[in-house]
């Protein structure tokens, strides 16, 4: 798991990557205009969403906390709130944002929660997430392209409902049915790699032990996911606000964030050599934000702002990052 999130040469490879494509999205969208909306941003609308973020992430933890306490493994909920920084900020700089489950190896090597239940309080949730976004960002492809999207740009979003789709089947698959784990008990005798592979399969045998937690407690994870939910399209709408974005939407620009934050966040789970998707992610939101008429250089504006903003507010957790990667 160490080498996988910290060599530096695949980091290299992803950052160059995602830098070349976010280069040619400012020349598309123009420099110097996207420099103009920049040194004009509203403190106050980006300290607003930063704020909308911190609740979401409360929100977050606390089901975490749910399931490890229904697992007979409590911890505090401030160290969960650590543990849960350092899988954000790692994975903001993962393929597919795996990183995430660093939160997991935290609780396990720092706070010595098993690493199955510790597993199972980190995919459990991010199930029911991936759900919501495949049914929200799949809505929102829809109306994009019943509406105005050309036939040769709506293949961005596809590419975001096809991959969460995938990434959800095999989430499921892993967490509920042991004939598709049984499937790769063959990775206990691979040469080189099996010792750990199967350390990995062992794991996931005794976290589907543990999966019944997260049947039983499914009302409360998902009524704290419409709140999470609620708070994180905020977070994006502060965002927009601060770079002088109102979008025409029926009732209030604010539900638009609701389906677009989800169709955006899609491309991030993509498997895709780039920090995160970086750089894929801000191309399909720039696309989408153009068909409701925002412009190129203002909506790139607010998809650099959008991320760099998530990653600060998550930089306290580098203190644990190295750390949880300890075998």
């Amino acid at each position: 798991m160490k080498k996988f999130f910290t060599s530096k040469y695949h980091i290299l490879l992803d950052l160059i990557i995602s830098i070349i494509i976010i280069a040619g999205l400012l020349y598309f969208a123009g420099v110097q205009e996207f420099l103009g909306y920049i040194a004009s941003i509203s403190i106050g609308w980006l300290i607003l969403s930063v704020v909308f973020l911190l609740i979401m992430y409360l929100l977050m933890v606390l089901r975490i906390k749910i399931l490890l306490d229904d697992m007979k493994a409590p911890l505090g909920f401030w160290k969960i709130f650590r543990a849960h920084l350092t899988g954000m900020l790692l994975a903001d700089f993962t393929p597919a944002r795996s990183g995430y489950i660093a939160a997991a190896a935290v609780m396990r090597n720092k706070y010595k929660i098993p690493s199955e239940k510790a597993m199972v309080s980190i995919l459990g949730p991010q199930m029911f997430d991936f759900m919501l976004k495949l049914a929200a960002g799949a809505f929102a492809v829809f109306y994009l392209l019943s509406a105005v999207v050309e036939g040769d740009t709506g293949w961005v979003l596809y590419i975001g409902v096809a991959g969460l789709a995938m990434v959800l089947t095999i989430l499921i698959l892993l967490l509920f049915s042991r004939r598709f784990l049984n499937m790769f008990s063959f990775c206990k005798s691979l040469p080189v790699v099996g010792d750990f592979a199967g350390r990995i399969y062992g794991m996931f045998h005794r976290m589907q032990d543990n999966s019944h937690s997260i049947i039983r407690k499914t009302p409360q994870i998902v009524a704290i996911l419409l709140f999470t939910w609620t708070f994180k399209a905020l977070s994006w709408w502060a965002v927009a606000k601060s770079v002088g974005i109102t979008v025409e939407f029926p009732v209030s620009d604010i539900f638009f964030f609701f389906l677009f934050q989800p169709l955006v966040t899609m491309l991030e789970f993509i498997p895709t050599p780039t920090l995160a998707g970086m750089g894929l992610s801000e191309t399909g939101g720039v696309l989408a934000m153009g068909v409701m008429g925002i412009g190129a250089a203002q909506a790139t504006a607010f998809m650099l702002v959008a991320r760099f903003k998530t990653i600060i507010v998550n930089l306290p957790g580098y203190r644990y990052a190295l750390q949880s990667l300890k075998p």
